[in-house]
């Protein structure tokens, strides 16, 4: 027979999963910091943005080489002559990348508008051609047709003009990392009370 003065073990409120979110809030804050500054940089300095993205791309394809061609030699991998001469051509490419970003990044960023700018333009054109071809089928077939015209029109704007275009997603990109960065403290400090929880 239990005595009326045992009151049960109290029971623990502490959660280790949220524990462990709460004790690593500063990660988060220190990766919404990094976005604000790269947004910013991003948002005022589109040109430099462009060069320094190309000369990483080209560090880390160098660093990629390398690591491949001592595989190769060390016999790390079944294919030792493919892994090789990936390495050299990795090696190669990331020296030119890093050697001319300016080049890089501008044959990049034109090819990236470019590719978009005929998506644009195609998907106007075939949304123009099924708003014509089924007009009987759908209703408001006038707005689908104005959509395709604007989208054509918005494809021919960016291959008229692929560096501004260029620097203008650079400048969104930026604005959509600074949007980020903010969510990003404003969680981390709501991660931070878990820690007491």
């Amino acid at each position: 027979m239990s005595s009326t003065n045992d009151s049960p073990a109290p029971v623990s409120t502490e959660n280790p999963i949220l524990n462990a979110i709460g004790s690593t809030w500063w990660i988060l804050l220190l990766r919404g910091i990094l976005l604000i500054v790269l947004g910013l940089y991003a948002l005022f300095n589109p040109g430099l943005t462009l060069l320094a993205w190309a000369f990483m791309i080209g560090c880390f394809l160098i660093a990629d080489g390398i690591l491949a061609i001592v595989a190769g030699l060390a016999g790390w991998t079944e294919s030792r002559g493919w892994t090789i001469l990936r390495g050299v051509l990795a090696l190669v490419a990331g020296g030119f990348a890093a050697g001319h970003p300016a080049l890089i990044g501008t044959v990049a960023a034109v090819t990236v508008v470019l590719l978009i700018a005929a998506g644009s333009i195609f998907s106007g054109i075939l949304e123009i051609v099924v708003a014509i071809r089924e007009r009987k089928a759908i209703e408001g077939e006038g707005w689908m047709i104005l959509d395709g015209v604007f989208s054509i029109l918005f494809g021919i704007v960016l291959a008229l003009a692929p560096l501004f275009s260029a620097s203008l997603l650079i400048r969104f990109s930026g604005g959509f990392a600074i949007l980020f960065g903010l969510v990003a403290i404003y969680c981390a400090f709501q991660f931070r009370k878990l820690k007491s929880v």
